[in-house]
C-alpha cells in the first residue's frame, strides 16, 4: 500500500480488527514526480539498485521508474494491484509481515508505507507485525507507533548489511517520541540517515507533511549520522536544513515535569466517535451527567482566542447546544441500565481495536481529573489555544491539560504561556500546522515554574 496507496495522510480510517479494511481506506496515490525523485536519490547512491522490495506496493508504481535488477512488491488489497505487472517485477498478494522472505534478502527497499494512527490499528495486525519484528536485535515495541513506523523497522531488517532504505513517510518521525527507539537504533548502528523535507509532496487529501527518508547501512567514508535537507516545490532544488524545526531556532527539548505543575496528554478513550457523545445522543440514551457521562473537550478549533476562560456558559453554548461531542462515558463503578444499553451498541470491530482490546473491560478506562488549564496540542499561530478550565471538563485526544500547583496559580501561568511564541521551536506536522508534544510543554513549565 505504499507506492500507490498509503501516504502519510491524515486520513480517517475505520476501527477494524482486520488490517485489510483500514489499510485499504488510507490509499492515496504517490505522485509520479515524487516516485521519480525517490529513485533519483536512490540511484545516486546505488546506480543499479539490485534486488528491490516494496512493502505495501499498491499498483507497483515504484516498479515503473528507476534502475534496478528486480522488484518484488507485497500488497494486501487485491483491488490495488496493477492491470499488468511491470517488467522486471513480481507482486505477491500477502501481508508484508507474514511474507515468507529471508531477513537481509534485498539490496534496496522503496515505497510509501501506510500512515494509519496507532489507535486505529487492529490488535491482531499489531501482534502479527511484532511477531515479525521481534526477530530484530534492538527492536523495541512502542504502543504509540503509527503503522509506517512498523513498516520502517521491517524495511531496515529486509535489506542487506550494506543495503539502502528509501521511504516516503511523515516528517514527524524525525522528532516524535513514538519513533524515538527507531532513531536511536539507527544512530547506534552508525548508519547515514538523510531526511529530505518536502515543501509540497503533491498528494491529494493529505495533511501531514511528508519527507523522503534515506537510510544507508553502508555510508561512504564513515559519514553516518543525521543529515537534513529541504526539497523545493518543484522537487528540483535541494538545500541543507539547519534544524528539524525549519527555523533558526532549535527544537524544544523533551522533559518530564520536575515540579508539581505538569502537562498530561489527552485521554485516548478508544474511539471519540463512540466514547464522546453529543447532547442529542446523551438524551436519546437517557444518560445522566456524572453518573454516566462527564464534560469533555476534544477540540478548540471553533473557539475564539479572544477568550481565555472556558466557562460553564461557554461550554453549554459552544459544545452542548451546538451539537458537538462533549460528553465522555464515565467508567466509574458498575454501569447504569441506560449506559449498559448504549454500550451494547458497540460493534465487534470497535471492541477489537488496540485500545479497547488491551483493557480488562473493553470500555473501562482511567479518566484523569479535570486540569486547571486546557490547551490544544496542535496550532497554527504563535501559541496553542489555551483556556482556564472553569467548566471542569476532561481533556481528550488532541486537547491536553496542565495541572497547576497550587491551583490558584493557573491565571498567572496562563498569562505567561499565552505571551510565548512556540511556533519556531516545534516541528511542523503539516502545512501551516504545528504540534507541541506533552513533554515539550513540560520543558516549558519547568522553566516557568520554580521547584519548591
Amino acid at each position: 500500500m505504499s507506492s500507490a496507496g498509503s501516504s502519510p495522510a491524515d486520513t480517517e480510517v475505520g476501527h477494524s480488527a482486520e488490517p485489510g479494511n483500514y489499510l485499504s481506506r488510507c490509499q492515496v496515490d504517490t505522485p509520479a514526480p515524487l516516485v521519480a525523485q525517490v529513485w533519483r536519490l536512490v540511484n545516486e547512491r546505488r546506480p543499479c539498485a539490485g534486488q528491490v522490495v516494496d512493502f505495501g506496493c499498491g499498483d507497483a508504481r515504484f516498479a515503473q521508474a528507476g534502475v534496478f535488477e528486480h522488484y518484488t512488491g507485497f500488497e494486501i488489497d487485491s483491488k490495488r494491484l496493477p492491470a499488468r505487472t511491470p517488467d522486471k517485477a513480481s507482486i505477491r498478494l500477502e501481508s508484508a509481515f507474514e511474507a515468507q522472505c529471508a531477513r537481509g534478502q534485498f539490496d534496496v527497499c522503496v515505497g510509501n508505507p501506510p500512515y494509519v494512527r496507532h489507535h486505529d490499528l487492529g490488535l491482531s495486525w499489531i501482534e502479527a507485525a511484532e511477531r515479525r519484528l521481534k526477530a530484530i536485535d534492538g527492536y523495541i515495541a512502542d504502543g504509540r507507533s503509527n503503522a509506517y513506523i512498523y513498516f520502517t523497522w521491517l524495511a531496515l531488517d529486509a535489506v542487506k548489511n550494506d543495503g539502502l532504505v528509501a521511504l516516503v513517510i511523515p516528517y514527524e518521525w524525525i522528532s516524535r517520541p513514538a519513533s524515538g527507539a527507531l532513531r536511536r537504533y539507527m544512530h547506534a548502528q552508525g548508519w547515514r540517515v538523510d531526511v529530505y523535507h518536502l515543501e509540497d509532496a503533491r498528494f491529494e487529501r493529505v495533511l501531514t507533511t511528508a519527507c523522503i527518508a534515506l537510510i544507508d547501512k553502508a555510508p561512504v567514508d564513515g559519514q553516518g549520522g543525521l543529515h537534513l535537507h529541504e526539497i523545493g516545490l518543484e522537487l528540483d532544488e535541494c538545500r541543507p536544513r539547519a534544524h528539524v524545526t525549519g527555523t533558526a531556532e532549535a527544537r524544544l527539548s523533551y522533559e518530564r515535569a520536575r515540579t508539581g505543575t505538569k502537562a498530561l496528554r489527552g485521554l485516548s478513550p478508544g474511539s471519540q466517535d463512540f466514547f464522546v457523545l453529543t447532547e442529542e445522543f446523551r438524551q436519546r440514551y437517557r444518560l445522566q451527567r456524572e453518573r454516566d457521562v462527564v464534560p469533555a473537550i476534544t477540540s478548540f478549533r471553533h473557539l475564539s482566542t479572544d477568550q481565555r476562560t472556558l466557562t460553564e456558559r461557554l461550554f453549554r453554548d459552544e459544545y452542548v447546544n451546538a451539537g458537538r461531542r462533549c460528553w465522555l462515558i464515565n467508567p466509574v463503578g458498575e454501569p447504569s441500565r441506560e449506559l449498559t444499553g448504549y454500550l451494547a451498541t458497540a460493534t465487534a470491530e470497535l471492541r477489537a481495536n488496540y485500545t479497547c482490546a488491551k483493557r480488562a473491560v473493553w470500555w473501562k478506562s482511567s479518566v484523569p481529573p479535570p486540569a486547571q488549564i486546557l490547551y490544544s496540542s496542535g496550532f497554527k499561530t504563535a501559541a496553542p489555544k489555551m483556556f482556564k478550565n472553569e467548566a471542569v471538563a476532561v481533556h481528550v485526544g488532541a486537547i491536553h491539560g496542565i495541572y497547576c500547583a497550587p491551583k490558584k496559580s493557573a491565571d498567572k501561568l496562563l498569562t505567561q504561556l499565552l505571551a510565548m511564541d512556540f511556533s519556531k521551536r516545534v516541528v511542523p506536522l503539516s502545512r501551516g500546522f504545528l504540534k507541541i508534544e506533552v513533554n515539550q510543554m513540560n520543558a516549558v513549565l519547568n522553566q516557568l515554574v520554580s521547584p519548591k
